[in-house]
């Protein structure tokens, strides 16, 4: 265990003088080779070490050897958030616990309180002597994203948050439509000892995806101007845009920012903007409007295949409003998983409102947990399990996608679907379900193949192969089955029952609504089919 430090401990306002050392507390903290060659440049390092940047750097020295260092962000935008968004922090791990470390947070903690400001910070999950001493310093672990930053390699991190004395906050009541921001946002609150909101069953639903609109690439100020017109129709606030532009662990420069425009006819109906972080493949949302209640969930999809076609992203993230969700659905249905509940940490109208980072991962990451502490193996925990709940029915969701029953859905509803699936093999000739069963199951080929038999018809009128779905008329109506289901070889099926469908559609009426549709149509044109098939030819006119 390391001692005490046996020099005097200083805590002072880093200046540029200090530049040199403290890009020596970088190649030892980050390596000689973090992906922002900018992070090791002199010039660079000058800057940010003037004491007339709005961003304040901090560090601790002993015998004139500076031991570690912290940066309090500023926000791209001024605001009277009450948060104070510390990063950079550098030191080596003996520094964590010689009480080097300790007095320069110390010195933070002591500025937060006289601005009456939330500290938020950004911790490998892979360092657990920072956990150990945030932890002592009256710091909670209320978030984890996995691999969210490269550093050396790519790696989860934790978020902490030391409450002083912020604004009273808005906590309505808690959307049982919302159950994976339920758990981590109880979680989360517990960790603080703030009560929880009451949770009610409101039914509340996502804007729909896949609506009228014609989405167009505009410039940032086209955007501004356009929101500004829409001022006067009182759009709902559902994205924050108040925090740190910053690229990388670093947040070393700023991207530029990109637009879209939503119309409908020749109505502008919604704008969302965003920028892409080349260091992390961040896509980060930004900010957003919409004049109607058709348009947003729309737009979220447009900028989640940009990330994926064009950016190719690692990551989509969003700071959204708890007060939103109707946003927050949309975000859930199209994959997004919540990742941190931030309490407190959005100002509106003189109170703070609760904001919840959702993050849309398009890439594979791993845990160890034995470098977590126990306080943020709760919280790391709750977030994994979604992510790994998700990524179990990766192969279902892939399947799904390709069934015109489930056109319509994001992955976040697919998902859910997917989840209700089970596996069944059926060996050649076996019999699937029989004419006159309660039809309570529907059926997807995974492999082989169905034939289906009418009453005292000895040749099949009908066969369904990989990636084709059966049965489902039992989604409408549970009636009786009309037909005969054989395996013609040995099958793989995923089968769901109706009442676990029904179970669901309670809490997702937005999906039920899609889904049900579009069997219904599906039916319908096999029904056409059908009459075309058996109709008399016209007769032959004579010569």
């Amino acid at each position: 265990m390391a001692q005490p430090a046996s020099k005097p401990l200083s805590v002072r306002r880093a200046s540029p003088s200090d530049a040199t050392q403290w890009l020596d507390l970088v190649r030892v903290t980050l390596g000689t080779d973090y992906v922002a060659s900018q992070l090791y440049d002199q010039t660079w390092a000058v800057e940010q070490l003037n004491q007339a940047d709005p961003a304040e750097t901090w560090v601790v020295e002993a015998g004139g050897k500076l031991r570690a260092s912290i940066s309090i962000l500023t926000p791209f935008t001024p605001n009277d958030n009450p948060v104070a968004n510390l990063g950079r922090q550098l030191g080596l791990p003996e520094h964590f616990l010689d009480g080097s470390v300790e007095a320069l947070l110390g010195k933070v903690n002591q500025l937060c309180a006289e601005r009456r400001q939330m500290a938020i910070l950004r911790v490998p999950a892979s360092d657990q002597p920072q956990q150990i001493l945030l932890e002592k310093l009256g710091f909670v672990c209320i978030g984890f994203q996995p691999a969210k930053h490269v550093c050396r390699v790519r790696e989860g991190i934790l978020f902490y948050v030391r409450v002083g004395a912020p604004a009273a906050a808005v906590r309505l009541p808690l959307s049982q439509s919302l159950p994976q921001i339920v758990e981590l946002a109880s979680a989360a609150l517990k960790n603080l000892n703030i009560p929880n909101p009451e949770i009610v069953r409101d039914g509340a639903t996502g804007y729909p995806v896949q609506t009228e609109i014609v989405i167009g690439e505009i410039s940032p100020q086209d955007f501004d101007q356009h929101k500004l017109r829409v001022h006067p129709a009182n759009p709902p606030i559902e994205l924050s845009a108040q925090f740190n532009r910053g690229l990388g662990v670093f947040r070393i420069a700023q991207a530029p920012l990109h637009a879209l425009l939503g119309t409908r006819g020749e109505r502008i109906v919604a704008g969302l903007s965003f920028y892409f972080d080349e260091y992390d493949l961040c896509l980060r949302l930004v900010d957003c409007f919409a004049t109607d209640d058709l348009s947003t969930g729309a737009m979220l999809q447009h900028a989640v295949k940009l990330a994926q076609s064009r950016f190719r992203a690692c990551y989509i993230e969003a700071d959204f409003l708890i007060t939103a969700p109707r946003v927050l659905k949309s975000a859930e249905q199209l994959g997004f998983v919540p990742v941190a509940y931030l309490p407190g940490m959005y100002k509106r109208g003189g109170c703070c409102v609760d904001l919840v980072k959702m993050v849309k991962l398009e890439t594979d990451y791993s845990l160890d947990k034995a470098s977590l502490t126990p306080h943020a193996a709760g919280i790391v925990t709750i977030v994994d399990r979604i992510f790994q709940n998700q990524k179990v029915g990766f192969s279902t969701i892939t399947l799904l996608r390709c069934l015109s029953a489930f056109n319509g859905l994001g992955d976040g509803e697919l998902g859910k679907m997917a989840s209700l699936f089970a596996r069944k093999l059926f060996r050649a000739g076996e019999t699937v379900f029989h004419e006159g069963q309660p039809g309570d199951e529907v059926f997807v080929v995974i492999r082989g193949k169905i034939e289906i038999f009418l009453p005292k018809k000895a040749v099949p009128v009908a066969s369904v192969i990989s990636g084709q779905l059966f049965g489902e008329q039992a989604f409408l109506d549970g009636a009786a089955r009309t037909a005969t289901a054989i395996a013609a070889e040995p099958t793989i099926l995923l089968v769901v029952q109706r009442p676990a469908f029904a179970e669901l559609i309670q809490t997702e009426p937005h999906l039920g609504v899609i889904v049900l549709r579009n069997i219904a149509q599906e039916l319908s044109r096999r029904l056409r089919h059908a009459d075309l098939a058996l109709a008399p030819a016209s007769p032959k006119k004579p010569d």
